[in-house]
């Protein structure tokens, strides 16, 4: 996806310099944009590698940081449901920003090469209620960890108690280096501890995985998915633990540099159907509400055999408005997404009205219902919905 930059520069770097720590007030968004920090400016790119090129893509060296680049996410969301039905969803992030080029960056052990965010939250629907926190930290004297999968070890992603990690099945490694992969996280009033395990294959995005974000070269990132990964493990909110099983979609992606000048936000549906296909649709905003020609989506048969859905295949449109209880940002109340050629026609409709999240900046993301048709047919599902770009009690 486009998704995941958003942190916003020097509003949150003095936070980091403690280590890697719970923000007990999140700091106010700067007036950086979308486009500012996802785009393109020369100077910000220089020194850093550009994704111009479909990639030679190897796994499990992959899964791992790509320091050449400038950003980086890993990134799982996921619905859940415990023994007696109670439904919730689950989000946990990674971020990898660098501070310069990595042929330039300081040597120190204590240096800040990079830095890593995380965010974590739970959407308890039953309980009507929408839990969230983030972590900070430099990427040095072992404030977090960032290991990509080497011989004889997995993936191990950590900041403070939070992670995601890698584990030995069978007595040895997995054969990706990745899955299965267990997730912990937690804060004052939840906390989950699941593992993912092998589902669907991995979706390239994009051209085979260069998943272009702008007309100018370089303006793109690398990205991949896992679209449906069984979920299982513990939940807790307000200190009640719930054994729970599910689904999750898992996103991995890597730039230096994407957004054009004229993007101001964008809209990421990931969606989940019971016919066992997934439909994964980004639509870049310009400040009118239209989407630019490098909105794409995906298409992920039930034998996981993927088709593009290109600019103009899938039509989004949002319907009616919820309004932050502060009424400083508004979002879509609901959205309908209709395939061009009539291959589908779903509703999306959030299972908890509000799950914005008050981290470094304000962003929009939580679990979401699909009703509608598939191929003429009647089809359900989940899935999760992001959306950003809100401010001042509308969509800019």
């Amino acid at each position: 996806m486009t998704r995941r930059w958003w942190w916003g520069g020097a509003a949150w770097l003095g936070c980091l310099w403690a280590g890697c720590r719970p923000a007990a007030t999140p700091p106010e968004p700067t007036a950086a944009s979308v486009a500012e920090l996802l785009g393109g400016a020369a100077g910000a790119a220089a020194g850093f590698v550009r994704a111009t090129a479909v990639p030679q893509l190897e796994f499990p060296r992959d899964h791992g940081p790509h320091p050449g680049f400038r950003t980086e996410w890993w990134y799982l969301t996921g619905n859940l449901q415990d023994r007696a039905g109670r439904r919730f969803g689950v989000q946990l992030v990674f971020f990898r920003q660098a501070l310069a080029p990595f042929a330039t960056a300081r040597r120190a052990a204590s240096a800040a090469h990079e830095l890593v965010l995380a965010h974590a939250a739970v959407t308890d629907v039953d309980g009507g209620r929408f839990h969230h926190e983030q972590r900070l930290a430099r990427h040095a004297a072992g404030l977090a960890v960032l290991n990509g999968p080497a011989p004889g070890q997995p993936l191990h992603l950590a900041c403070d108690d939070w992670s995601m990690r890698g584990v030995a099945q069978d007595g040895g490694l997995q054969v990706d280096g990745q899955l299965p992969l267990e997730l912990r996280a937690g804060g004052r009033d939840f906390a989950f501890a699941l593992r993912a395990g092998t589902g669907k294959p991995l979706v390239l995005q994009g051209d085979r995985g260069l998943s272009a974000k702008g007309p100018e070269p370089g303006n793109a990132s690398i990205y991949y998915s896992l679209p449906r990964l069984p979920l299982e493990g513990t939940v807790t909110v307000l200190g009640v633990d719930h054994a729970v099983t599910g689904q999750g979609w898992f996103d991995r992606e890597w730039s230096t540099s994407a957004l054009a000048d004229d993007v101001v936000g964008w809209d990421w549906f990931a969606l989940q159907l019971d016919s066992g296909e997934e439909v994964m649709w980004y639509q870049l905003r310009r400040p009118d509400g239209t989407a630019t020609a490098q909105s794409r989506g995906v298409l992920v048969a039930a034998d996981g055999a993927a088709q593009p859905l290109l600019a103009g295949a899938v039509a989004a449109v949002p319907e009616g408005r919820w309004v932050a209880p502060d009424g400083a940002a508004s979002y879509p109340a609901r959205w309908r997404l209709a395939a061009a050629d009539g291959a589908f026609e779903l509703a999306v409709v959030p299972l908890l009205a509000d799950q914005e999240l008050h981290t470094v900046v304000r962003y929009w993301e939580g679990a979401v219902s699909v009703t509608g048709l598939r191929a003429g047919r009647p089809v359900l599902g989940v899935g999760y919905l992001e959306m950003t770009g809100a401010r001042g009690g509308g969509r800019r």
